[in-house]
């Protein structure tokens, strides 16, 4: 079983090459698109061990329960992944990966956020990445935080060490648990 990385361009930067498979997509992509594109090759090479997710995570200062703006940024607003992105609204795409993949790691800014107010709605991360864990069937790991990342001319994009915590999303349930974030990498 092999891995293989989805990189929305929009996220400056070379993949790192340390998967077999780098796919580039960007507004231009659907994700309905995308989504096929990666089940119909994890089917080609039997399944894929992990998929790696390298994109732009969207934050909001924004209570959505209280419909006031916090003025302090918060994640868990879904991914800039493709032309329509990846979120609550369409997470229900994935259910095209379950049984092919094992593992889905998610490269973005705090992807697994629920700011004060956010859950239950639109802006809940924990829930956006429990149900990618349960459409998928995949372990998912993400971050609560927002991630840095360095890129050059010459070299790739490295996200280096986590910022905050990370959280593993179990397939079967979608609970996410704080996962030690020097085994994932």
């Amino acid at each position: 079983m092999e891995r293989m990385t989805v990189h929305d361009k929009r996220l400056l930067g070379t993949p790192p090459p340390i998967v077999e498979n780098t796919y580039d997509v960007d507004a231009t992509v659907s994700i309905q698109h995308c989504v096929g594109w990666v089940a119909q090759h994890a089917r080609d090479v039997g399944g894929l061990r992990e998929l790696l997710i390298m994109c732009h995570g969207f934050e909001a200062d924004w209570n959505m329960a209280a419909s006031v703006c916090t003025g302090r940024p918060v994640g868990g607003f879904g991914l800039q992944l493709c032309r329509e992105g990846l979120s609550l609204n369409n997470v229900i795409l994935t259910r095209a990966w379950s049984g092919l993949i094992r593992r889905i790691t998610v490269y973005a800014c705090a992807p697994a956020d629920t700011g004060a107010g956010n859950a239950g709605t639109l802006g809940d991360g924990r829930r956006f990445m429990g149900e990618l864990a349960l459409w998928s069937g995949a372990e998912v790991i993400a971050a609560r935080d927002t991630q840095t990342y360095t890129y050059g001319p010459s070299s790739p994009i490295d996200f280096g060490g986590w910022e905050g915590p990370v959280l593993r999303f179990d397939p079967g349930t979608g609970a996410g648990a704080r996962c030690f974030p020097g085994a994932m990498r």
